[in-house]
C-alpha cells in the first residue's frame, strides 16, 4: 500500500491569507479611529460655538439695555469678528465694543439682525467653518422696552 505524505504546518497560501486578513482588520480599525477623532474635534468646535452664541444671547437679554441694542442698530454695528468669538474675550469686553461695522472676511464671524419696534426681534447668525464646511448656527430672541 502506498502511504500518503502528510505535511504538518502552514502552507505559503495560508500565511498570505492570514496576513491579508490581519491587514484588512487593521485598516478598518485605523479608519474607525481616525473618524472618531474627527467627530470629537467637530463636536468640540460646535460645542464651543454654541457656548459663544449662548453667552452673547444672555448678555444681550440680561445685561444690555434696550437703548444699547438700539444704538448698535443706529451705528450699523452688526458683526463680531473671528478674534472676538472667544468666551474669555467676550467676558472681558463690553457688549457694545464687541460689535463692528464691517463684515469680516474670515470665518468664524457672527451677524446680528435687529427688527425695530416696541419689542426688538434679534437674530444671531454664526458662520463657522468646521471640517471644511461652512455651518450657520442661528438663534432668535426678543428684547423689550418695558419696566419690571
Amino acid at each position: 500500500m502506498y502511504k500518503l505524505n502528510k505535511k504538518k504546518g502552514f502552507n505559503l497560501i495560508e500565511v498570505i491569507c492570514s496576513v491579508t486578513l490581519f491587514s484588512i482588520l487593521f485598516m478598518i480599525t485605523l479608519t474607525i479611529g481616525v473618524k472618531v477623532l474627527n467627530i470629537k474635534k467637530y463636536n468640540k468646535e460646535i460645542n464651543n460655538y454654541t457656548l459663544v452664541m449662548e453667552e452673547i444671547k444672555n448678555r444681550m437679554i440680561y445685561n444690555a439695555a434696550y437703548n444699547e441694542v438700539e444704538q448698535l442698530n443706529l451705528e450699523h454695528k452688526y458683526y463680531i469678528s473671528k478674534e472676538d468669538i472667544n468666551l474669555d474675550k467676550l467676558r472681558q469686553k463690553d457688549l457694545i465694543d464687541i460689535f463692528i461695522e464691517s463684515k469680516p472676511f474670515q470665518e468664524p464671524y457672527l451677524v446680528i439682525s435687529i427688527e425695530e419696534g416696541y419689542v426688538l426681534k434679534l437674530n444671531l447668525k454664526l458662520y463657522a467653518k468646521v471640517n471644511n464646511n461652512i455651518n450657520i448656527m442661528e438663534c432668535e430672541f426678543y428684547k423689550g422696552k418695558y419696566k419690571r
